[in-house]
């Protein structure tokens, strides 16, 4: 066949058009690319949004304002198991430099940064250095929290009148509390007031009261006072027993925790396996506390209500913070054996179970002294082991810790671990599948297959 003929025939023009299309299409898949790298850093279509770091870990690092500095110790096979979750700090901010350095082909610089096992992660901004724990987000994070805050700000738990303990790992411990606060840069003591002369320490950053079953006696209440009114920042853990004299302590700074027990009917809370007195709240002010906590949820088991009674000392302001819906209430019956609403009686809702308050008077000059702070919970529970991991709670507890260690840049929504999505399958489906994609399937096929041949042959 001529030359001029194979170009003009019918082949070679289906041929030709063929090529064009494919040609079009990679134009199309290269210029979308372009588009994508230029101004879509990255789409994260999991739905625990896997590859996509924390709220808070984004507000971080859009307020950096100087370079920080990543250096990931590792061979080249354990560099790829981390590299796409350290390289969404470095899409987040242009601040971020990350580089990966092989302690084996540039020993020198481990040496320098005395990294002596794989996998160990530096970061760094001027000559301040920290250490990850891991690559995880949450300890990556709080290193970086650590190089810019400088060193842990200590926060002291008050014992000695049956207050929940840090160090248990029981159910209703604060084990959980305690970790989380380290975490994020905050150093955890116990504090005992009864001395002689009792005295908040000197380098005390907060001071938690977790849900006392005895009451503490008038020169701890004092000590209290004095260091609250003095510029100090406490938060409060109460519930419906919650003894006379801190109750009276919380009344100067206009805050009601009157002994009453909430009980939620609106039927939430069964969607996360609660019953009617472990309250359930979606409603929060517009707060630094609250302000970040949209669609997130907090649990408040066997919680006592906190309101506004607005008859404190001068200076004293206090606001509530988080609500329950409308089909809840809160009553005085806390030693009943049975609970039923009693119109005219019980305080029907929403409730506040939580909320945070300041304390700026004036001097005789009319000038404002420092300002001191308290934070307010109607349930000790929600921090204990068994509860603080549901949804919102931890977030909610380290805010309040931010809010008042004035460490407002960090509140925000933390990051979490992995949604375990395993499926586990019975002895029975597993065989099911094993049917279906290892025989059925491929029969299936081979039928198909045998079924075009036979028509096609006829």
């Amino acid at each position: 066949m001529p030359l001029k003929d194979r170009f003009t025939s019918r082949q070679a023009k289906y041929g030709l058009n063929m090529a064009i299309y494919i040609l079009a299409a990679l134009a199309i898949v290269v210029i979308v690319n372009l588009i994508a790298n230029r101004f879509v850093k990255q789409v994260d279509l999991t739905a625990n949004k896997r590859y996509s770091l924390s709220p808070q870990t984004v507000k971080i690092l859009k307020g950096l304002n100087n370079d920080l500095d990543m250096l990931y110790f590792d061979r080249k096979s354990g560099i790829n198991t981390v590299r796409d979750n350290l390289q969404q700090y470095t899409v987040a901010s242009h601040h971020v430099k990350l580089t990966y350095v092989d302690p084996d082909r540039e020993p020198g610089k481990a040496k320098q940064h005395n990294v002596n096992t794989y996998g160990t992660l530096i970061v760094s901004m001027g000559d301040k250095t920290q250490l990850a724990k891991s690559t995880k987000e949450e300890d990556v994070t709080g290193a970086i929290i650590r190089v810019l805050k400088g060193g842990p700000k200590v926060v002291y738990f008050l014992q000695g009148h049956g207050e929940r303990d840090i160090n248990s790992d029981e159910r209703i411990g604060y084990s959980g509390a305690k970790k989380a606060l380290q975490d994020n840069n905050y150093e955890v003591k116990t504090l005992s007031l009864m001395e002689q002369n009792p005295k908040v320490p000197d380098d005390a950053t907060a001071v938690v009261i977790a849900g006392p079953s005895k009451d503490l006696l008038d020169p701890e209440i004092d000590a209290l006072r004095d260091y609250i009114k003095g510029g100090g920042r406490a938060m409060f853990l109460v519930h419906p027993h919650t003894p006379a004299k801190l109750v009276s302590l919380l009344e100067q700074f206009s805050v009601d925790v009157h002994n009453s027990v909430v009980v939620d009917t609106s039927g939430i809370g069964r969607l996360f396996g609660t019953d009617e007195l472990m309250p359930l709240v979606v409603q929060y002010e517009n707060h630094p506390i609250t302000k970040d906590m949209t669609n997130v949820a907090t649990l408040f088991p066997l919680a006592t209500a906190v309101k506004n009674t607005g008859k404190g000392m001068p200076g004293a302001e206090f606001t509530l913070l988080a609500k329950t819906t409308d089909k809840s209430w809160a009553t005085d019956q806390v030693n009943a054996k049975q609970i039923s609403f009693r119109k005219g009686e019980d305080t029907q809702g929403p409730i506040a179970l939580a909320g945070a308050g300041t304390y700026k008077p004036l001097d005789a000059a009319g000038d404002a002294v420092k300002e001191g702070r308290i934070a307010v919970a109607g349930s000790p529970d929600f921090l204990a082991n068994g509860i603080l991991g549901f949804n919102g709670n931890r977030d909610l507890f380290l805010n309040m810790v931010n809010w008042l260690s004035s460490d407002e840049d960090l509140i925000s929504i933390r990051p979490k671990d992995p949604e375990n999505r395993g499926v586990n399958l019975s002895i029975s489906q597993m065989r099911t599948v094993f049917y279906l994609s290892v025989i059925a399937v491929p029969l299936l096929v081979i039928a198909s297959g045998v079924s075009v041949w036979w028509r096609r042959r006829a």
